[in-house]
């Protein structure tokens, strides 16, 4: 769909939320100062309790391209996601979490790199801590699965085509507690295949506050395990240890002589260095 008042694609920012109007404000407003005219945003509530149904609603009164979707009880952040992406009316659609923002070119670095022959596009982030902005270090150009199920290359939200992904039945895995994210990029890659990272650092991701990301040990655990168990049909032995030592980073834990023995067996050069940043210069 285009754009009644540009003759632009329509880009869909679907945003989900639940209880945290400070910082869905924050997020809403870079979106709204984006330098692309063709945008539609859609909220999607997943069972707030506070203040923040009035907030959207006056959001609303004030903005005729804000949309608001509500569940009264919580369903969990990928149905909200799912939801809005089903709900949105733009040709193209991309992520933004409730407590990160936009650099104000980020969608019109979007359009114009877009390339009907990728699944999808990516950029290059930015972490606020509340101090200084560090960048990220996601640097592949071109994303393919066989480098993803190793580990997450693409970083967090993408921008692609909604009517691919509603016509190859893609969303969400509503059964994550954690991964959701690298689940749905690494679906992506393997099912419609390779990626491609715009150079511009239009994300920000911010962890200065107290609920920023899921980091439960448990959650993540189960995350593995999801994934580990959907992907292994695709993946080699030499895959499964990168996403094995991966796992066990994210969740803190000490990787031990035997876990290097099988990288260096498998060949994990990347591995093996990843494991000597983490843990030898922590000494």
């Amino acid at each position: 769909m285009t754009s009644k008042h540009t003759n632009q694609p329509l880009v869909s920012v679907y945003i989900p939320t639940k209880n945290r109007p400070q910082l869905l404000k924050r997020a809403i407003d870079s979106v709204l100062a984006q330098t692309y005219p063709a945008v539609e945003i859609v909220i999607s509530d997943d069972g707030s309790t506070d203040d923040t149904p009035d907030f959207v609603r006056s959001l609303q009164k004030q903005h005729s391209n804000i949309v608001y979707l509500r569940e009264e009880q919580s369903k969990g952040a990928c149905h909200a996601r799912n939801k809005a992406i089903r709900a949105a009316s733009g040709e193209f659609v991309t992520g933004l979490d409730d407590d990160d923002r936009f650099a104000p070119n980020r969608i019109a670095s979007f359009v114009k790199a877009w390339q009907p022959e990728v699944s999808f596009l990516c950029s290059l982030n930015y972490i606020d801590d509340g101090v200084k902005l560090r960048p990220s270090h996601y640097y592949k150009k071109i994303i393919r699965f066989d480098d993803q199920v190793r580990r997450n290359y693409v970083g967090t939200q993408i921008f692609t085509h909604r009517q691919t992904l509603l016509d190859n039945g893609l969303q969400f895995d509503e059964r994550y507690p954690a991964w959701q994210d690298y689940d749905f990029f690494t679906t992506l890659l393997l099912k419609l295949g390779p990626a491609k990272r715009v150079y511009n650092r239009s994300y920000i991701q911010h962890t200065d506050h107290e609920q920023n990301r899921i980091t439960d040990p448990r959650r993540i655990r189960k995350g593995y395990s999801l994934f580990s168990a959907k992907f292994k049909p695709h993946m080699t032995s030499s895959q499964r240890i990168s996403l094995l030592v991966n796992a066990n980073i994210l969740r803190g834990h000490r990787i031990g002589d035997r876990f290097i023995k099988m990288c260096w067996q498998a060949g994990n050069w990347w591995d093996l260095f990843r494991i000597y940043k983490k843990q030898r210069l922590k000494r």
